[in-house]
This record gives structure tokens, C-alpha cells and sequence, in this order.
């Protein structure tokens, strides 16, 4: 069923495109770095969204053609599309808890020290992700921006 799957894909990628994009070019209009990168983790995340859903919808219309038709191959079909996307969700929830960890660890490391930027740096990734959740209401894929920008460096 992939024109199921691609039915989510181009659902998540029209509803993160009008908010995630606005928020995105609103953010790079004012140089709003923040802003950007939650307009951009808004646009990765409803994808993301839209692709789980679509997977799970053709994995389970699959499962059910399978069994009406009596046909093993079909079902099977619809067994993995459900796992893959399991796994996907799976995937995401344990990367956004260590990111959480990182992050609390960092706000935590910045108070001890007294070191404000730490503070700072920590706190803006939980309001990104604050507002991505609410924006949302999905699977939550968020960018690190001081990571990758780490990352660019060679740090």
C-alpha cells in the first residue's frame, strides 16, 4: 500500500511546510537562530509524523487484505511495515530522552558552575522542544543545533 505511505509523507510534509516554514522564515528574517530551528525541527517532525502514520495505516490495511485474501505474503508485509515503525518511534523517544538528559545535565553543570551560558544553552534546547511538541502533536524529532554546529567545527 505505498500510496498509503505516501499519502502520510506528503500530509506530515504540507502541514510542516505552512508551520514549521513560517516559523522558519520568521526566524531567519529577524536572525532569530531559535526560532529557525524550531520552524525547522516542526518541518522534520510532521514528516516524520506523517510517515510513521502512513506506515502504521498500510501496514494494517495490509495485515487486514492479507487475512481477507488469504494471502501470508501480504500479511507479512503488513507485520514488518508495523514493526518498522515501532522501531521508529522507539528510535525517537529514547534519542529525545537523552537529549533531555544532555540537556538537564547541562543546566545542571551551568548552576553548580555558575556558568549563565550553560544555563542558557541547556534551557533553549527544552523550550525548542517545548514548542515543537506543542506544535506537533506527534512523533518529536529534534535538531541540536549546538551539536551539529559542534559537529561542522570538528569539536
Amino acid at each position: 500500500m505505498n500510496i498509503i505511505k505516501k499519502a502520510g509523507i506528503i500530509t506530515g510534509a504540507v502541514v510542516g511546510g505552512v508551520l514549521g516554514g513560517t516559523l522558519s522564515i520568521v526566524g531567519k528574517t529577524t536572525g532569530l537562530k531559535t526560532v529557525d530551528d524550531i520552524g525547522k525541527s516542526i518541518v522534520e517532525s510532521t514528516i516524520l509524523t506523517g510517515t510513521i502514520a502512513g506506515g502504521i495505516a498500510s501496514g494494517a490495511t495490509d495485515i487486514v487484505r492479507g487475512a481477507v485474501t488469504h494471502d501470508p505474503e501480504v500479511r507479512q508485509e503488513g507485520t514488518q511495515d508495523l514493526k518498522k515503525q515501532g522501531k521508529q518511534i522507539f528510535s525517537n523517544v529514547t534519542g529525545n530522552v537523552r537529549l533531555t538528559a544532555r540537556n538537564a545535565a547541562e543546566i545542571g553543570k551551568g548552576i553548580v558552575t555558575l556558568d549563565g551560558k550553560r544555563v542558557v544553552k541547556g534551557s533553549k534546547t527544552f523550550v525548542k522542544f517545548a514548542a515543537v511538541g506543542l506544535m506537533t502533536v506527534g512523533a518529536i524529532k529534534m535538531a541540536d543545533s549546538e551539536q551539529e554546529s559542534e559537529e561542522k567545527r570538528g569539536k
